[in-house]
């Protein structure tokens, strides 16, 4: 997953709350994804590149001094996971 850009099924909403913890919540089947830390940057880095998953992971790289390689395959990983949960789409 993530070599097409990716953008949340319309009726999925986010939230980000004050500790830290993104929701994720489809408005279609009422799941909830709950995650933070890494999971939450990398949803933010994502909608401000949109979309993009290399470009979001060399952000997050360059912010975390961490080999792009490495974060590249993490947000992968974890957009696999939100995909899989139904909550993101091929950007059209």
């Amino acid at each position: 997953m993530c070599t097409v850009r990716m953008r949340p099924w319309p009726e999925v909403t986010a939230s980000l709350r004050e500790d830290g913890e993104l929701v994720l919540r489809s408005g279609a089947t009422g799941d909830r994804f709950r995650c933070r830390g890494a999971g939450a940057a990398m949803w933010l880095a994502l909608r401000q590149h949109d979309g993009h998953c290399d470009a979001a992971a060399d952000m997050l790289a360059r912010i975390w001094e961490a080999d792009p390689a490495d974060v590249r395959a993490e947000l992968r990983s974890w957009a696999a996971e939100l995909w899989d949960a139904g909550l993101v789409r091929p950007a059209a």
